[in-house]
């Protein structure tokens, strides 16, 4: 016997529209969400998810049956957002990790404790694209250095110089909000 995820898979690759209805309801929300991290705007998202899903479904006969469905959407996700943005990802001129002025660490985590999700994620949304999309995939999603340099084919030291730099600018942007 399938399993019911088997089976709604198995009707989206015969193309049944109800199938492929309800898998994007049940994952769309997670994966706008997911969008939303990545892209600059509402409509950049909403037109990444799309792109996403198309992908999806054209490619759900590849799924192997060890993959998890969702985690699989999402990586598809993350792959296609970073795609649509690869145009405003400078990274290339992010080769030396700047030294780290004026670190206020002790008052940082006492404002860090009083932030909600809503204002990390706006806050996240004002950083440039590239730092942006190095700090989603490095610390929301858990990819390693190495697997980020791979992605966004650039060195494993601009990543660091990245993701350091997309920290210090987000700790200064909560910073001011909450003060």
């Amino acid at each position: 016997m399938k399993s019911e995820e088997a089976q709604l898979i198995e009707a989206c690759i015969r193309r049944d529209e109800r199938a492929c209805r309800q898998l994007y309801e049940r994952f769309a929300p997670k994966m706008y969400g997911i969008c939303l991290r990545y892209t600059h705007s509402t409509a950049a998202a909403e037109d990444v998810l799309h792109d996403g899903f198309i992908k999806v479904f054209e490619n759900l006969g590849k799924l192997r049956a060890t993959d998890a469905l969702g985690s699989w959407i999402c990586k598809i996700m993350v792959y296609t957002a970073i795609n649509s943005q690869r145009n405003e990802l400078p990274l290339a001129s992010c080769d030396v990790v700047d030294e780290v002025k004026n670190r206020d660490y002790a008052s940082s985590d006492e404002i860090y404790a009083k932030i909600d999700a809503e204002i990390v994620v706006n806050a996240m949304r004002d950083l440039p694209a590239s730092f942006r999309m190095v700090l989603n995939l490095c610390e929301v999603e858990g990819y390693s250095i190495e697997e980020v340099s791979k992605m966004l084919k650039v060195k494993d030291s601009t990543v660091r110089s990245a993701l350091t730099r997309a920290k210090q600018m987000l700790a200064k942007k909560l910073k001011s909000e909450m003060l």
